[in-house]
């Protein structure tokens, strides 16, 4: 007999939201705030989190195929999926490049490697191993002077994406990455 493992409580993501009205300094909050401006405490864009563990199946045709279950608890091994919402919901449009979506991977999970929503002409995607300190495109440097070395995906702590076109008022974006459940 087998024994059980031990669930891990997921944790709702703790997205980061950033908004950088042109001339201003940075402004974090929750994120899960609604409001009109863009200070911490009244943000214009509001993050829902939805957490999926996501499991093999094999299909009637005997392909394999994913299934996506909603979940706040999760064993070692197990991947789960997160998914950011970011929703306008302010009646003005926010501009290109204002709108910065920030999503730690949450401690005991390691990051599934190629799993976030990847950069396009209206997104970029960029990942840090440092904690959040900083950020870039694939790939991560860490360390400095003949130290400096390239960061495997797996170690990737924070993603963060910025929204390079304009966030019309009620447009909602989508935002999706995977993590690995650690054996404790």
């Amino acid at each position: 007999m087998r024994p059980r493992r031990q669930a891990l409580h997921l944790l709702l993501g703790a997205a980061v939201l950033a908004v950088l009205p042109p001339g201003s300094a940075l402004a974090q909050g929750s994120g899960s705030q609604p409001g009109g401006g863009a200070s911490a405490t009244s943000n214009p864009v509001q993050i829902r989190t939805e957490i999926y563990v996501v499991s093999e199946v094999t299909k009637s045709d005997g392909s394999k195929g994913e299934k996506l279950t909603k979940a706040d608890t999760a064993r070692p091994g197990q991947i789960v999926e997160y998914r950011l919402f970011a929703k306008n919901t302010s009646d003005t449009t926010l501009p290109a490049g204002v709108v910065q979506i920030t999503s730690p991977v949450p401690t005991g999970m390691q990051y599934v490697p190629n799993s976030a929503t990847p950069s396009s002409d209206t997104l970029l995607t960029e990942f840090s191993a440092d904690g959040g300190k900083t950020f870039s495109k694939p790939p991560v440097l860490v360390g400095t002077g003949n130290a400096r070395k390239v960061a495997e995906p797996t170690s990737y702590t924070t993603l963060r994406w910025t929204v390079l076109a304009p966030l019309e008022p009620g447009q909602e974006l989508p935002f999706f990455y995977r993590v690995k459940v650690l054996k404790q």
